[in-house]
């Protein structure tokens, strides 16, 4: 969880220019556990913005080496505040599968 929060604040942080605070640790699913011994993939995507706010989720993949089999473990969103002062790109969900992360 650690990882997928600094994976998701790096982002938001390069995306706005800014240092943004967190305001919520949104939906979080768990849908596998990690094994040991397997190596974990995070990818992190801004869906929504508004005003001053950033929405970003976080894919997490477990793959086992020995089959090179990649499964997903997790999905996080976060969403982060910056200063008002700091004017951020409008991000909508132009997609069926962007609108999906968005709700």
């Amino acid at each position: 969880m650690r990882q997928a929060f600094e994976l998701a604040w790096t982002n938001a942080s390069l995306f706005s220019k800014s240092v943004p605070r967190i305001k919520v640790v949104d939906n979080i699913s768990f849908k596998r556990p990690v094994l040991i011994g397997s190596l974990l993939f995070l990818s992190s995507q801004v869906v929504y913005t508004k005003d001053n706010l950033i929405q970003v989720h976080v894919h997490a993949q477990a793959v086992d080496p020995a089959t090179n089999i990649k499964e997903t473990t997790n999905d996080f969103y976060f969403q982060f505040t910056v200063p008002p002062t700091i004017t951020i790109p409008q991000v909508m969900p132009k997609t069926y599968a962007e609108a999906m992360m968005y709700i």
